[in-house]
């Protein structure tokens, strides 16, 4: 009874004094927007991958509270832009069951650095704010090269190719030849009931 006790306790002082194992800490950018907003910028769902489907994301709050701003997809835009190209613009989203959370759904098909920036407005406060990933902001897109198994690679799909083709004529052969035995069967066919007339 004593052990038990205190193992509850020390999970408990564990958990208050913040020693608990870490959970998963998204990398997003926090900032202050005209002294009335906390907003955190990144991406939805992370690792960011290369051809993964996830999304940009915007979180916002009344400064100083964690009072949510709901409403702001009908007002917010975000452009998105890579590697100095023109950027594409997004429409925002609501996220059902969190309330002040907003994402715009994208596949990013290069890796690297992505540049975000949130147009419109805030409950009528003008926004035009830019945030970039990268170290000490929001992770970049990652290749997906590293996580697939087993490696696609050009060898790999001439090897396939290769063998798919090989198959096939095989198969064509196959056919060719059963296509002269029909032929001889038919023909012989032919013949014997011709002599039987």
């Amino acid at each position: 009874m004593r052990r038990m006790l205190l193992a509850l306790l020390t999970g408990l002082v564990l958990m208050l004094t913040g020693f608990a194992l870490p959970s998963k800490v998204l990398a997003h950018e926090r900032r202050t927007i005209a002294g009335k907003y906390d907003v955190e910028v990144g991406w939805d769902q992370e690792p960011t991958l290369v051809g993964q489907v996830n999304a940009a994301a915007i979180a916002v709050y009344k400064a100083g509270t964690e009072t949510p701003v709901k409403g702001v997809q009908k007002t917010l835009r975000v452009q998105i832009a890579f590697g100095g190209n023109a950027p594409k613009e997004f429409p925002l989203e609501a996220v059902y069951g969190k309330d002040g959370y907003y994402v715009a759904e994208l596949i990013p098909t290069r890796p690297g650095s992505y540049l975000f920036t949130f147009v419109g407005d805030i409950e009528g406060t003008s926004v035009n704010e830019q945030f970039e990933s990268g170290p000490g902001r929001f992770e970049d897109v990652a290749p997906i090269d590293d996580l697939q198994f087993p490696p696609v690679t050009a060898a790999n799909e001439v090897k396939i190719a290769r063998d798919e083709a090989a198959t096939a004529r095989t198969l064509a052969v196959i056919g060719i030849v059963m296509g002269v035995v029909g032929f001889v069967t038919a023909g012989g066919a032919i013949l014997l009931t011709q002599r039987r007339k």
